[in-house]
């Protein structure tokens, strides 16, 4: 479907094709940005091969009618360029309260006393999983920059997610996240390392909730051996950017607004710092972008080790998380000082 989509572009161009011009765009020709429909018809096809009346069959059922708003606001943003940050967040918290009713599985507990008695009730952990689930999705979309790069980085969550899964045999959720993966790869093999073909909103809408909502049916499926903390874990990159650039945006002297985009993201920077004045100066403007996408599946992988080795461990999540936020903190800097050290040559 994904290649389908690239060879057909000339047809659906004038709706589907992603302009160079932005700041926060990396890409040099106009590339269609609808990979979501590609995934969408790859996981209704996986759904249908599943066997009939599986436990598997019946969860990806609902998740992907539970995806609806997500990827059908995604989608109108993609053909339209319309829609607001704030009614497409919206869609991606409306899609985490209807898979939550749907599937019946939503946060009960966090391991915190006080904020445990708060989610045991039913509305409050419904809700706090549905924004949850919207922050994370909402999380992949921002670090969907370069080519590979949020394609990647949700392969890495889904086979972290296989990992601990098998580790405490949870067989659906194995298949699930191994079936997200194998999906996403399809996706890649057209995307990487080119950029042929764009995730746009509504496929980093729809693998950022799908994602997630595994991630809440791991843990409160094995709430002795999984921690919900674990599973945040498993997400950092994305919530550590969505959260600093929320800060960051937020603390500067000209105020923006928290949802606008920008350039000043860890991605671009390590592409402008590291990338494009350094590894490869003088290559062409994909391989640059292409090159970009490996440096952050690296730092991706940090917090996911956490979570693999200790997911029952509260106390080694919470010194494993701490120590991933100190290192983007610290790279983050870094890639500061470069820029500073880089114009005084200039000057």
């Amino acid at each position: 479907m994904a290649l389908l989509i690239v060879l057909t572009k000339n047809w659906h161009g004038r709706l589907t094709l992603d302009a160079p011009q932005g700041i926060q765009k990396f890409h040099t020709t106009p590339t269609p940005r609808i990979g979501g429909l590609a995934l969408a018809v790859g996981f209704v096809a996986a759904w249908a091969f599943l066997p009939i009346g599986s436990s598997s069959q019946y969860l990806l059922g609902l998740l992907l009618l539970g995806a609806i708003p997500a990827f059908g606001f995604g989608l109108a943003e993609d053909l339209t360029k319309r829609i607001g940050v704030k009614t497409r967040l919206i869609a991606t918290i409306s899609s985490g309260l209807i898979a939550a009713l749907l599937t019946g599985y939503w946060v009960q507990f966090v391991n915190v006393p006080g904020l445990d008695l708060l989610l045991a009730l039913a509305p409050v952990g419904i809700l706090f999983t549905a924004f949850a689930v919207g922050g994370l999705a909402n999380g992949v979309n921002i670090v969907d920059g370069f080519h590979g790069l949020a394609g990647g980085v949700v392969v890495l969550m889904l086979a972290t997610l296989a990992t601990i899964a098998w580790r405490v045999d949870d067989l659906v959720i194995i298949q699930l996240a191994l079936l997200g993966v194998s999906v996403t790869l399809g996706f890649l093999f057209i995307n990487y390392p080119r950029g042929h073909l764009f995730l746009g909103d509504a496929g980093a809408y729809f693998l950022g909730y799908y994602v997630a909502m595994l991630g809440v049916m791991l843990a409160m499926r094995n709430p002795v051996e999984v921690s919900p903390w674990a599973i945040l874990l498993v997400c950092g990159y994305p919530v550590i950017e969505t959260l600093f650039s929320v800060y960051r945006r937020a603390t500067r002297k000209r105020r923006h607004n928290p949802g606008a985009p920008d350039a000043s993201h860890l991605h671009s920077l390590v592409y402008r710092r590291v990338v494009n004045r350094t590894l490869l100066p003088y290559a062409p403007a994909w391989q640059r972008n292409a090159a970009t996408s490996p440096l952050m599946w690296i730092y991706a992988a940090v917090p996911m080790l956490g979570a693999v080795f200790w997911p029952e461990s509260l106390a080694m999540v919470m010194a494993w998380l701490l120590f991933s936020v100190m290192a983007y903190i610290r790279l983050y800097r870094r890639m500061l000082e470069m820029s500073v050290s880089f114009r005084r040559r200039e000057g």
